[in-house]
């Protein structure tokens, strides 16, 4: 069951950032002069490599980048020598960075306010492309600007010479505006520029003028990502973001006049591309940095991301002669694989397999990534399994054949996204995990009452790492105190101002008995007698109630003022944020109260969603090494999450209290103490862990449709009810 999520606004903020172009009249630009240099603070270096031949390995580096730089704009690699331009805390600069020497600040054109890409002029010198702001764009510290100026899309390509000295400015002849189109990429060719956005590629003639374009079909989802110039033919990696098709395509071009010449279907997940040393074409997946030729055939594996802890979503790639050099543009550091002589040190190899019900979010993966980095024992590989048809990971059954033919994996890690639960339950696979962890690790350790809910007969199997907290939330005016029965919803209906409704219209009352059967399951099953009771009053009023005050899934144009709301809490933003979201889209007045969902005795029916947790093999072959790897997660803090570990938790509401936090646009979020205080008195009140028995709640979830839809009494929708659970019930656990 996927619940209603504000995903549309990260969407349009991503398209946002990425923009896309229009042609539009020609207006003159001036942007011919040389600004005075910068004096810029020497970057830390990597010492050079002596030898190429013989055996070697790639150690991983993050170089900062030289200051007062704060984030890259622009890169490109020319020799050895690494040409970076971005933004500083009061402007811009352009630095050339040698790894093994100082770094030198260049001139900047005249009226530049935005550097959008650098490339080589095919011989000792290169071209950058400037211009105005873009229409969306992140600063120096990631906070996201707006620009309102009017000379948007006004861009202009400067040829540096060798030396770094400006040798001539061409100004574009077509101006990029619609929604600030930010070119990410440039390459030269004997016929002239190429640029690259994510809705727009574009070839212009020597003399800026606009030759051919292809445009990305943005409307239904598809955008550019990257691209290289291999054996005469323009590689474009294009992204379908809607996610409809899970894996990307390579489509090809002639570089000489943009015609298309045909598309080919990745067969794993690339997300950038390159230039090898040798000519052919760096593509960087999920999993290596590979070497293919232009028609994808023939890979040679050049290295590992998981052997390197290395993140992988970089869209650039470069091969120096001291390794690679991976780049996305507004990137804050350097990253590097430098070329060592020598044999890699030997570490102790587990392998993790990643049970997801859907799509998971980076910041997992970044987490075993930094485990990785930082051991010199042991090293993490993990491959991802799910069911879904919407993601390209592997088919959760090639895990269950592993397994049948003993083939486990060391570790396990359990991955809850868009509300579909992981293939495999931790107690079905997992071993204890408290003998493991030790007597530093108790009650304490986690949430409220998480450790009795996910402990069975003394035993944990998953170690929580991040969590959701579901409930109701409504006016503090019509609810004083937390927890309701369906009496008190009605009494407080009653009361509601002219003008509300009593839930969101969207909400229909199948997706609000969805929410509520999670919670109530605990209520009316019993797993150990492998029994229920579903033909109760208090279930069939539950129904009642879900049918009375369901919406009709309608998304009214004028803001709803609702008697009660949805509050699900899967970070502490949220929390900062709360108050407000009261005052301005739910109740109009920022006092409110965590109700919970309705129960028979008016306690708080709130409930536990463990969204990411990790569990271990009884066939481990290296107990330390699994120790360690669930040591470093359980304290790791993984952003824009809920941690499951109580310190962490603390910690993090001590941040926000002390105003450390800011949010997407660079504004400080400013947590209240009454904020906090209510949310960890919900924790205090949350006895229900929710996502245990999918299919249970699938039964009910069918059943109950039948009813909605007057197709049953609410009797005979009970009875049908109990009648399967039974079934299912005395299947699955007698």
């Amino acid at each position: 069951m996927n619940k209603f999520r504000p995903f549309f606004a990260v969407f349009l903020l991503l398209a946002l950032l990425c923009g896309c172009a229009a042609p539009h009249e020609v207006t003159t630009v001036s942007l011919p002069d040389a600004q005075p240099t910068t004096t810029l603070d020497s970057a830390s270096t990597a010492a050079p490599v002596e030898s190429t031949g013989g055996e070697f390995h790639y150690e991983y580096q993050t170089l900062p980048l030289p200051a007062p730089l704060l984030s890259a704009t622009a890169l490109t690699v020319l020799g050895d020598v690494i040409l970076v331009g971005g933004f500083t805390e009061d402007g811009l600069a352009l630095a050339r960075m040698p790894l093994d020497g100082e770094a030198e600040a260049l001139p900047l054109p005249d009226g530049a306010e935005y550097l959008y890409a650098l490339g080589s002029d095919n011989e000792d010198g290169f071209w950058l492309l400037s211009g105005s702001l873009p229409g969306a764009y992140a600063d120096g510290h990631g906070a996201v600007h707006f620009s309102e100026s009017t000379t948007i899309g006004k861009l202009a390509l400067t040829h540096y010479d060798s030396a770094g000295t400006i040798q001539e400015t061409i100004l574009l002849q077509t101006i990029y505006a619609e929604n600030g189109a930010r070119f990410s990429q440039l390459r030269t060719t004997e016929h002239g520029f190429l640029l690259l956005s994510s809705s727009l590629l574009v070839l212009l003639d020597k003399a800026g003028a606009e030759i051919a374009r292809q445009t990305a079909e943005t409307d239904d989802g598809w955008a550019y990502e990257t691209m290289a110039l291999s054996s005469g033919t323009l590689c474009v990696l294009t992204r379908d973001r809607y996610g409809a098709t899970p894996l990307p395509e390579l489509r090809r071009f002639a570089p000489e006049t943009l015609a298309p010449t045909d598309t080919l279907p990745c067969e794993t997940n690339l997300t950038g591309l390159g230039l090898a040393a040798d000519g052919r074409l760096l593509c960087g997946s999920s999993k290596c940095i590979d070497a293919e030729t232009a028609e994808l055939t023939a890979a040679e594996v050049l290295v590992s991301w998981q052997e390197q802890g290395l993140k992988n979503t970089a869209s650039q790639l470069f091969q120096p002669e001291f390794g690679f050099l991976l780049y996305s543009p507004d990137d804050t550091a350097l990253a590097i694989l430098r070329r060592v002589p020598g044999p890699a040190p030997e570490k102790t190899v587990l392998t993790l397999a990643i049970a997801a019900g859907d799509a998971m979010m980076p910041q997992f993966t970044t987490m075993i990534e930094d485990f990785n980095r930082s051991q010199d024992k042991f090293r993490v590989d993990y491959e991802i399994y799910s069911d879904s048809n919407y993601t390209d990971y592997a088919p959760a059954d090639q895990l269950r054949t592993q397994i049948t033919a003993g083939q486990a994996p060391d570790l396990y890690a359990f991955y809850m996204a868009g509300y579909n639960a992981p293939p495999f339950a931790a107690e079905d696979v997992g071993a204890d995990l408290l003998p493991l962890l030790g007597s530093e690790f108790t009650a304490d350790s986690l949430l409220p009452n998480l450790y009795d809910l996910l402990t069975e007969d003394g035993k944990l199997y998953q170690l929580p790492l991040t969590v959701e907290v579901d409930t109701l939330i409504g006016p503090a005016s019509l609810f004083p105190e937390p927890g309701v029965t369906l009496a008190d919803l009605e009494a407080a209906k009653r009361q509601m101002p002219e003008g509300w409704v009593p839930l969101d219209s969207w909400n229909t009352p199948g997706n609000l008995f969805a929410l509520c059967a999670a919670y109530c399951l605990g209520a009316h099953v019993d797993k150990a007698a492998a029994a229920c009771d579903f033909e109760t009053q208090s279930f069939c009023d539950l129904l009642a109630w879900c049918r009375a005050w369901g919406g009709d899934g309608s998304t009214p144009a004028e803001r709803e003022r609702t008697l009660v709301t949805l509050s699900w809490t899967n970070s502490i933003g949220q929390l900062a944020g709360r108050s407000d979201a009261a005052k301005e889209y739910w109740f109009g007045t920022p006092d409110y109260t965590y109700i919970g969902y309705p129960t028979a005795d008016g306690s708080v029916g709130s409930g536990y969603r463990v969204l990411s947790s990790l569990g271990v093999s009884p066939q481990c072959r290296d107990v330390d090494g699994a120790k360690a790897f669930l040591t470093f997660c359980f304290s790791y803090l993984q952003e824009d999450m809920l941690p499951a570990n109580a310190a962490l938790l603390r910690s993090e509401l001590e941040a926000y209290r002390a105003g450390e936090r800011t949010d997407w646009r660079g504004n400080v979020q400013e947590l209240s103490q009454t904020d906090a205080d209510q949310f960890c008195a919900l924790l205090d009140e949350t006895t229900v862990l929710e996502g245990l028995d999918p299919a249970l709640e699938e039964i009910l979830q069918e059943e109950a449709a039948v009813y909605f839809a007057g197709g049953c009494s609410v009797g005979q929708a009970a009875e049908h009810i109990q009648s399967r659970a039974s079934l299912y019930l005395q299947e699955q656990y007698q």
